[in-house]
C-alpha cells in the first residue's frame, strides 16, 4: 500500500545521506534541486499568465478613440 508520508520521510533520509557522503555530492544534489525548482516556478507562472490572459478581456469594453 502506498503511504506518502512514509515515502516522504524516506526521500528526505536517502537525500539527506547521499548528500551528507562527499561535498561533490551535497553540490551536485543542491544543483539538481535548483534546476528543478527554476523550472517549474517558470512554467508555474508561464501556465498562470495563459490562464490569465484566456480569462482577463483584452479590451475594457470601450471601443477605439476616434480621431479627428
Amino acid at each position: 500500500m502506498v503511504n506518502p508520508v512514509h515515502d516522504i520521510t524516506e526521500m528526505i533520509r536517502l537525500f539527506t545521506d547521499v548528500a551528507t557522503t562527499l561535498p561533490s555530492s551535497a553540490i551536485l544534489l543542491l544543483i539538481g534541486v535548483l534546476l528543478v525548482g527554476v523550472s517549474s516556478l517558470v512554467f508555474g507562472l508561464l501556465t498562470l499568465g495563459g490562464l490569465g490572459a484566456a480569462i482577463v478581456p483584452d479590451t475594457s469594453g470601450r471601443g477605439p478613440q476616434q480621431r479627428g
